[in-house]
C-alpha cells in the first residue's frame, strides 16, 4: 500500500474507534462497556497501530499525519477514560468560587456526577495551576458538559505542538533522525489515542518536561542559563501534574554530559542539581498561589482506590476484596511499600545509568529508566501513563533487545485500553501477554531490531 493509503487506514481506524464508544455511551453514566464494544474497537486499535508501523520512521509527513489522526478526537467524547469528567467538575467548581480542595468532585453539578464511583466523594488532586487552567477552559465553554470536553483537549494539542519542536531539536543534539523521534514519540498512537482523545493532563506535563530538558542543553551565561529555563519549566510541568518532579533527575543528568569538563567532581554536579531544582521548586510554589498546596488534602482522591495496570494496585484490590485491613490501613501500607519500591528502583537506577562526579554514565537511558521504575513500582499505573517516557526512548539509541521490549510495551498501552473498557486491567493484562510473549519469542535471537540502531 502507498503511505497515505496507511494514514487513511489510520484515520478509519479513528473514527470507528470514536463511533463504537461515543453509541455505547449509556447516557453517560459510568458504565462498563457493552460486551460489543471491544469486538469493534480492538480491532480498530490494531489498525491505527498497524498503519504507524506502516508508515515508519522514515515517513516525511508525520506531522500531518498526526494533525489527521488528532482532528476527529478533538470532537469526540472520551475514549477509554472518565478522567476529563473531574477536569470539567474541578473547573465549574473554580468558575464557580468553590475551593476544590475543599468541595468533593460530586457536588459540582453535571459533570461531578460524572467523575465514577471512585472519585465522586474525594476533592482534587491536581495542583493549583492545574486548577487555574481547569477554571479558564470551563468559562471558556461556558460550563457546557459537551463544549467542556473539546475545550480540555486544547492543553493536548498545545503540547503535541511543543513536542514537535522539542524532540526534533533534541534528536539532533543526540545523533537521531528527527524523523524517527516524531514518528516514535509523536505520531504514536498512543500518545495520540491518550492525549487527544483520552484528554489526560500528562500531555502538557510531558510536553513542559520535554522542553525543560531541551533548554537545560542551552550553555549560555557559562552554562548556568539553560539550567534556570529549565528548571522554571520544570517548576510550571509540576503545576500541572506533581509527578513532573521526577524528569528532574534525566534534566540533572543531561546537564552535567554537557557540562562536565576534566577535573570537575560532585561538587560541580551538586551545583548542575540545586540550581534547577531549587529553581523548579520555586516556580512550583509560585504557580500554587491560588490554591496552596491543598491537593495534600486527606480527603483527595487516592489512585489506589481504583484497581490498574499497576501491581501494588492489585495487592490493594486484593485487602479490600477479602477484607484482611481496613481499607484506609491497607491503602497506606501500599503507598508506603510504593515509595520505598520507587526509592529503591532509582538508587539502584543512578548506580547503574546515573551521573557520578567522575563521569556522565548514560544520561538519556536514566531519564527514561527513572521514569520506568515509577510507573512500574507506583500505586497506579495506567496506559497513558507510558506516555510520560515513550517520547524519550529513541534517544537512548539503545539495541535490538530493548527496542524489541520498547515496541511490545507500546502495542500493550495501545492495545489494553478497549480490553479494559470491559474486563479488569489483570485480566486484560494476562489476555495480551499471550500473543505478544509469542511474539517475542519468534523474534527469539533474530537480532530484529523494530528501530534503526545509531
Amino acid at each position: 500500500m502507498r503511505p497515505w493509503w496507511w494514514v487513511f487506514a489510520g484515520l478509519m481506524g479513528v473514527l470507528v474507534v470514536m463511533g463504537a464508544v461515543n453509541a455505547d455511551l449509556h447516557g453517560l453514566l459510568e458504565h462498563r462497556a457493552s460486551w460489543w464494544r471491544p469486538l469493534v474497537t480492538f480491532p480498530a486499535h490494531a489498525v491505527i497501530l498497524l498503519a504507524w508501523w506502516q508508515l515508519g520512521p522514515r515517513w516525511k509527513r508525520p506531522l500531518l499525519t498526526a494533525a489527521i489522526w488528532s482532528l476527529p478526537m478533538i470532537f469526540s467524547f472520551p475514549l477509554h477514560s472518565r478522567d476529563v469528567y473531574a477536569y470539567g467538575a474541578t473547573g465549574w467548581q473554580v468558575d464557580n468560587g468553590f475551593d476544590p480542595y475543599v468541595t468533593t468532585l460530586g457536588a459540582a453539578g453535571q459533570p461531578g456526577l460524572l467523575v465514577g464511583i471512585h472519585w465522586f466523594d474525594t476533592t482534587s488532586v491536581y495542583p493549583s495551576l492545574q486548577l487555574d487552567i481547569f477554571g479558564l477552559l470551563s468559562r471558556l465553554a461556558g460550563a457546557d458538559l459537551y463544549w467542556t470536553t473539546v475545550a480540555m483537549r486544547l492543553p493536548a494539542v498545545l503540547a503535541l505542538v511543543i513536542l514537535a519542536f522539542v524532540l526534533p531539536a533534541l534528536a539532533r543534539r543526540v545523533g537521531v533522525d528527527p524523523r524517527l523521534a516524531l514518528w516514535a514519540g509523536l505520531l504514536n498512537p498512543v500518545i495520540l489515542v491518550q492525549w487527544v482523545g483520552g484528554v489526560h493532563n500528562d500531555a502538557l506535563m510531558v510536553a513542559l518536561a520535554a522542553a525543560a530538558v531541551l533548554a537545560a542543553c542551552d550553555l549560555g551565561w557559562r552554562g548556568w542559563r539553560g539550567l534556570v529555563v529549565g528548571g522554571l519549566l520544570l517548576g510550571l510541568a509540576m503545576g500541572i501534574k506533581q509527578s513532573a518532579a521526577l524528569f528532574g533527575l534525566g534534566l540533572v543528568a543531561v546537564a552535567w554530559q554537557l557540562r562536565r569538563r576534566e577535573g570537575d567532581g560532585w561538587g560541580r554536579l551538586a551545583a548542575t542539581a540545586v540550581v534547577p531544582g531549587a529553581i523548579t521548586v520555586a516556580a512550583f510554589l509560585a504557580s500554587s498561589v491560588s490554591f496552596g498546596l491543598g491537593w495534600r488534602n486527606p480527603t483527595a482522591g487516592n489512585p489506589i482506590e481504583a484497581t490498574s495496570n499497576a501491581p501494588l494496585s492489585w495487592v490493594a484490590s486484593f485487602f479490600r476484596y477479602h477484607e484482611l485491613l481496613p481499607v484506609a490501613t491497607a491503602n497506606q501500607l501500599v503507598s508506603l511499600a510504593s515509595s520505598v519500591l520507587i526509592a529503591i528502583g532509582i538508587v539502584v537506577v543512578w548506580v547503574l545509568l546515573g551521573p557520578r562526579g567522575d563521569t556522565v554514565a548514560r544520561p538519556w537511558p536514566f531519564l527514561v529508566a527513572v521514569l520506568v521504575v515509577a510507573c512500574v513500582c507506583g500505586p497506579a499505573l495506567q496506559p497513558w501513563y507510558v506516555t510520560w517516557f515513550i517520547p524519550f526512548f529513541v534517544l537512548c539509541r539503545l539495541g535490538g533487545r530493548w527496542n524489541r521490549l520498547w515496541l511490545l510495551g507500546v502495542l500493550a498501552a495501545g492495545l489494553l485500553p478497549p480490553l479494559q473498557d470491559l474486563i479488569s486491567p489483570y485480566v486484560a493484562m494476562a489476555i495480551l501477554a499471550v500473543p505478544l510473549f509469542l511474539m517475542l519469542r519468534s523474534w527469539g535471537g533474530t537480532g530484529y531490531s523494530p528501530l534503526p540502531v545509531a
